[in-house]
């Protein structure tokens, strides 16, 4: 549910000059976006539209149960969507039947949107990011060399293109000559040797347990991550 009210503020911020439609600060936080306030409406907006709750003992020792929230009404879900602006519930719609019950890819498919891309952990999000840039406006056509001959010219260039025509049409398909790939595959002590030596360069083997990796916290700034090219 966070993840859509995201997701519906990021598609109201596209088309209004970076600006959400619900006014709340929106974090970097763990793996996603996190609004607190919106967290907290959830609950009392799902009661007050009267949908069932139905509780389930989780897994999980250490997790609290599970609660899972069902409302059908399209009634009401038409009044409510006539509130709602359409660049919201055109997108909305979209994402919901693209994802449906599959959360890891709705959750692949928000992290990789610009604000979190942008941010670090606990950063506020900046959805000025999202603006659609205006459409370019479309260059004039330039006239055609063509159109810029004199007509003698042009007859000219006319005729020598009918002769190309005709002797392209007087030779006849051609046909596509297949080569025979040698077999070059060489498995012998020449290649073990080499992929030796190639392993080599990245230094003396790791022993074997337990590692821990560090990341420079630069690197949630970084070209890559933000998926631009860095060549």
């Amino acid at each position: 549910m966070i993840k859509y009210v995201y997701l519906a503020d990021l598609a109201f911020a596209r088309r209004n000059r970076g600006e959400t439609y619900t006014g709340v600060d929106w974090r970097f936080y763990k793996f996603g976006p996190w609004s607190q306030t919106v967290n907290a409406r959830i609950e009392p907006a799902l009661r007050v539209l009267q949908a069932d709750c139905k509780v389930f003992e989780s897994d999980y020792e250490e997790r609290n149960d599970w609660v899972r929230w069902n409302k059908r009404d399209s009634r009401q879900l038409g009044e409510i969507e006539k509130r709602i602006p359409s660049c919201i519930t055109v997108d909305l719609r979209q994402n919901v039947h693209k994802f449906l019950k599959d959360t890891p890819a709705l959750l692949d498919f928000v992290y990789k949107t610009k604000p979190m891309l942008s941010a670090a952990p606990n950063e506020v999000l900046d959805f000025s990011l999202a603006i659609e840039e205006p459409l370019k406006e479309q260059q004039k056509p330039q006239p055609l060399r063509m159109e810029t001959l004199s007509a003698k010219k042009q007859k000219k260039f006319q005729e020598r293109m009918r002769v190309i025509r005709e002797k392209s049409q007087n030779r006849g398909p051609r046909r596509t000559r297949l080569v025979r790939p040698a077999n070059s595959s060489r498995y012998d002590e020449v290649y073990r040797q080499g992929m030796k030596w190639l392993d080599s360069l990245a230094g003396p083997e790791l022993s074997p347990g337990e590692k821990v990796a560090e990341f420079s916290d630069e690197v949630w700034k970084s070209s890559t991550r933000k998926g631009e090219d860095v060549s």
